[in-house]
């Protein structure tokens, strides 16, 4: 029996169905070819990458960060190893109840919650934040035995920055803090961590680069479960380099004590004369320097930010006051070396001086008599002042203390300068909308007025005095020191301004400066066996207001060197609000100059001058 024939449409529709099956299983094996290639070619780096971070781990190293030391060697700011709690937020399951958690088996108090909640608020989900620092042996065994109950939170070796003399140093050396995203955009940021500390002030701010050093990494082999379970390669970190300081502990702790014995508040700087280099520089009252090292609590933030002594406020840089008598030289010297007077220019002094019916006083109502340059650097003899201011006429007034650093930030290697004010007629116009009037030389001619200075430019200013014309640049840091090699790297002096002072001007202020010590209105500062050249000056400042009049009280100041001929130290010391005398600049600097020159006397901050210095 034969079979029927195929219809032919059945014939062709089979074949159509094979063709179409073979096409469709022809397309399926090029798209697993290209997907093959995709992966084993095109991304093959990707996926090897990949892959390999399922069983390895980078883990980076902080570096050691760099000491800071005084010259003499003690260590100012240092590292100290210890054990840390961190939290990831995106590796957390649950952060609220793990934060409760955690507070209660570590026994943290709401304050330091909450501010644990600020910082990680401000960090990146994927970003590590330290909770706690510094653990104590049985938190970090209470941590290990749990670690299974807390996801994401891990306990971590770190070197933690430490600040042996608490507040002594805290203006001028700084501190750190937890790194901020603002932080990160200034500086390299793949040298840093989410959880690392940065230079947020001083020396720390301005050295970071060469403190911190550069991070290392080890690559960490781990298992399924994500646990460490050896090392498959490492890169040693770079540990950054230790910084020598000009500063001497001995006589920032001399000056510190003769501030803050007594509650008062100002400020000490000493430099060398003959370099710029910072010997002590202090600003009363202060702060301790290791409350920010792991974010400031807001108990203590505010117990800073309400304390009428505004500790935070570094009075050497940023602190801006009149400075008196203290102008005085200057005024002299600049006015001798112009031709405006001679060096033996005498004038009297009747204890008042009379212009345009208006009565200027001089601190000595009783007046002077006969007075030349220097009994009017001696005594302070205001009215010599008020003729001389006459004499020069603000323009030359104006000259003479832009010449000698003022209106102009000192370079310094510290951030952040205040530039104080010299004032000048178009000043007051723009900014008083009055013009300037004779009145206004005469009581600039005496350091008041408009006129603003820093007590570090004051220190300058005297070390040009001191050293004979030359305007130094001050620096605190002297060397750094490779910590693996001990190579000294000296940190080179700024070329000084040669300010071309006369030498029979100069010679005329010297002599007027030393009898200031010998026997006039800074005597008190004598140090036998010592010569010092001095000047004392009286700031009228205002300090409120009552039935509609304004308050005024006096700060305090001293300007000097020593010795006399052969300068070793210059300085510039401020007490704010002295009183009427305002006497209370010179035994703070009796004792900053007797612990430079280890006299070991008996405290002279105890000491008190006899009669009102201006």
């Amino acid at each position: 029996m034969t079979m029927p024939p195929i219809p032919i449409q059945t014939s062709k529709a089979f074949t159509t169905r094979l063709w179409l099956a073979a096409l469709a299983m022809f397309l399926l094996l090029l798209v697993v070819l290209l997907r093959l290639l995709d992966l084993q070619v095109l991304h093959y780096q990707k996926f090897r990458q990949l892959a390999h971070n399922n069983h390895v781990a980078l883990v980076p190293v902080n570096p050691p960060r760099g000491l800071i030391l005084a010259d003499h060697g003690e260590v100012l700011a240092q590292n100290q190893p210890t054990f840390a709690v961190e939290l990831t937020r995106d590796q957390v399951p649950n952060w609220d109840d793990t934060l409760q958690r955690l507070q209660k088996l570590l026994q943290l108090s709401d304050q330091e919650m909450e501010h644990f909640s600020r910082l990680a608020d401000s960090k990146a989900d994927f970003e590590p934040v330290v909770l706690k620092a510094q653990l104590t042996p049985a938190q970090v065994a209470a941590l290990a035995v749990r670690s299974p109950q807390f996801p994401g939170v891990r306990v971590v070796a770190i070197s933690h920055r430490n600040y042996p003399y608490g507040s002594l140093f805290a203006h001028v050396v700084g501190y750190v803090g937890p790194i901020s995203a603002k932080d990160l955009a200034q500086h390299q940021s793949d040298n840093y961590r989410g959880r690392d500390y940065i230079g947020k002030s001083g020396l720390e701010k301005y050295y970071e680069r060469q403190l911190r050093g550069s991070l290392g990494y080890e690559v960490k082999q781990i298992n399924a479960e994500g646990v460490q379970v050896g090392t498959l390669a490492e890169q040693p970190p770079i540990i950054g380099d230790n910084l020598v300081t000009h500063l001497r502990l001995r006589v920032q702790e001399a000056a510190a004590n003769a501030l803050e014995s007594k509650g008062y508040r100002g400020a000490v700087v000493a430099l060398d004369p003959q370099t710029g280099a910072v010997l002590a520089m202090v600003s009363s009252p202060s702060f301790d320097a290791n409350w920010f090292i792991d974010g400031i609590s807001n108990a203590r933030w505010q117990s800073l930010l309400q304390n009428p002594g505004h500790p935070l406020v570094d009075r050497v840089n940023n602190g801006l006051y009149p400075p008196g008598s203290c102008a005085k030289p200057f005024y002299a010297l600049q006015a001798i070396q112009s031709g405006v007077i001679s060096p033996t220019f005498h004038t009297y002094c009747p204890g008042n001086y009379q212009l345009g019916g208006h009565t200027y006083w001089d601190w000595n109502r009783a007046g002077f008599g006969e007075t030349g340059v220097t009994k009017s650097l001696a005594w302070s003899v205001d009215v010599f002042y008020y003729k001389l201011a006459v004499k020069m006429g603000i323009e030359l007034q104006d000259q003479t203390l832009w010449r000698f650093g003022f209106g102009h930030p000192t370079h310094i290697d510290l951030p952040g300068k205040q530039a104080g004010l010299v004032p000048t007629p178009q000043w007051k116009k723009a900014h008083l909308h009055t013009p300037w009037y004779t009145g206004d030389s005469v009581i600039l001619g005496i350091g008041q007025g408009y006129l603003l200075v820093t007590p570090l430019q004051l220190a300058r200013a005297v070390s040009a005095l001191a050293n004979g014309g030359k305007l130094v640049q001050p620096q605190i840091a002297k060397e750094w020191v490779d910590p693996a090699t001990g190579k000294r790297t000296p940190i080179p002096f700024a070329k000084p301004v040669d300010l071309h002072l006369d030498p029979q001007a100069l010679h005329a202020v010297h002599l007027g400066m030393e009898a200031c010590v010998n026997g006039g209105t800074c005597r008190s500062v004598a140090i036998p066996g010592i010569t010092i050249a001095g000047k004392t000056g009286t700031a009228q400042v205002p300090i409120g207001y009552r039935n509609g009049k304004t308050l005024y009280d006096n700060d305090s100041l001293f300007i000097g060197w020593a010795p006399v001929e052969n300068p070793q130290i210059a300085i510039a010391v401020v007490v704010e609000n002295g009183g009427h005398n305002a006497w209370q600049a010179l035994p703070v600097a009796k004792a900053t100059l007797t612990a430079f020159f280890q006299q070991g006397q008996e405290d002279p901050s105890t000491q008190k001058s006899a009669s009102p210095l201006p």
